[in-house]
């Protein structure tokens, strides 16, 4: 097999045929180690392109992610908040309960007082009534 190229320095398995030629002998075992080596080395960039792309994409991925955890975060915070509000709004309720409870039984406690007194009023209206 046959490269052409220009002046190298520090080639020790070359042999230049004449100093005025560009041509260089390799052996063919070197000169195949050489197209593996090329080969190889283009199959190493395209394989570091991909993985870069591919950790572009689970960058994107985990960005994505990020936001879809703060934007649970939020709703979780205003679920908490939701159910703050609701808990005081219950206590708040129960207080308001227990004071309609309370003027209830003092009304009923008043309308029985009426009523017991009126009962009595009349039947000793009645009773004077009948003895007279």
């Amino acid at each position: 097999m046959m490269l052409v190229c220009g002046n190298a320095i520090s080639q020790t398995d070359t042999k230049i045929k004449s100093k005025e030629s560009c041509l260089v002998c390799i052996d063919t075992s070197i000169a195949k180690k050489i197209g593996n080596d090329l080969v190889s080395g283009d199959v190493c960039k395209a394989e570091i392109k991909l993985v870069r792309q591919n950790l572009k994409l689970i960058q994107k991925k985990v960005a994505f992610k990020d936001s879809v955890i703060n934007a649970k975060d939020k709703q979780i915070d205003n679920f908490n908040f939701i159910i703050q509000t609701k808990d005081e709004q219950y206590k708040n309720q129960l207080e308001i309960s227990k004071t309609y409870k309370s003027d209830l039984d003092k009304i009923t406690r008043k309308s029985a007082f009426y009523k017991i007194t009126t009962f009595i009023a009349l039947l000793g209206g009645g009773v004077l009534y009948l003895t007279k």
